[in-house]
């Protein structure tokens, strides 16, 4: 039963890297906006499978500055085993000094069971900068420093990194209704030039003026894990399905 659920919900363990990217959203006018995904499987044949997934972001639109707040958890577990469970809180603060560019500083929680992290902790602040934006396409640049704390496989190993975190992220418009986007991050250590690669890319498609169907593959590559934990794949991936609505 686990090898006909997972390929519709997750390839090998979600990445390490959480792309922020394809949750930015463009507001019309100040104030609180939010959105809550929320979902669930249960299936009993050989094997009992449970699937839980819930999302929540709040924004809060000011006349130059904006606030972000993410929480996500994703759980498959297969007669009382967990094949999946992983979760994260993020917050940003953006202010814009211009047309173009926009100071930003976020804090983020995150762990992931699969891949032995227990925690990972980060606090960054640096510059964006807009390449493009036109009626159906935009395109962005960002450059952050940020300091990483990180502990493996129950506190075995603890890092505290300082990293360089910078993207490529961009998005088009196929058709109407019809979005797709993608952020590519590089996200090496100072001064060791260890580095993390990922690549995000996301389709939505509406179906009403609330509701949209969404899919997501991710793939990111750490060397660094998978050197101390032998079980950890220098590769990771997942393909992730599903319904959005806004209110």
């Amino acid at each position: 039963m686990l090898g006909l659920l997972l390929p519709f919900f997750c390839s090998r363990a979600p990445a390490q890297i959480v792309n922020i990217e394809d949750k930015r959203v463009s507001y019309d006018s100040s104030g609180w906006y939010g959105t809550l995904d929320l979902g669930g499987q249960l299936t009993r044949n050989q094997n009992t499978v449970v699937t839980l997934n819930g999302a929540l972001r709040l924004d809060r639109v000011g006349r130059r500055s904006e606030q972000l707040l993410l929480a996500d958890y994703r759980l498959v577990q297969v007669s009382g085993q967990n094949a999946l469970n992983t979760g994260f809180g993020h917050y940003r603060y953006g202010y814009d000094l211009g047309p173009d560019w926009r100071w930003e500083t976020f804090g983020q929680l995150q762990y992931n069971e699969q891949i032995r992290l227990r925690l990972r902790a980060l606090l960054g602040s640096g510059l964006r900068r807009r390449l493009l934006e036109r009626e159906f396409s935009r395109a962005y640049l960002g450059t952050l420093l940020m300091y990483e704390y990180d502990e493996v496989a129950a506190g075995q190993f603890i890092y505290q990194d300082l990293r360089l975190s910078a993207y490529l992220t961009g998005t088009v418009r196929l058709l109407p209704g019809l979005q797709l986007s993608n952020t590519t991050y590089y996200q090496p250590v100072l001064f060791l030039g260890e580095a993390r690669l990922s690549s995000v890319t996301g389709v939505e498609l509406s179906v009403s003026r609330r509701l949209s169907a969404t899919s997501t593959y991710s793939i990111t590559r750490d060397a660094r894990l998978a050197r101390e934990l032998t079980d950890v794949p220098v590769t990771t991936y997942f393909w992730k399905n599903g319904l959005r609505w806004r209110f």
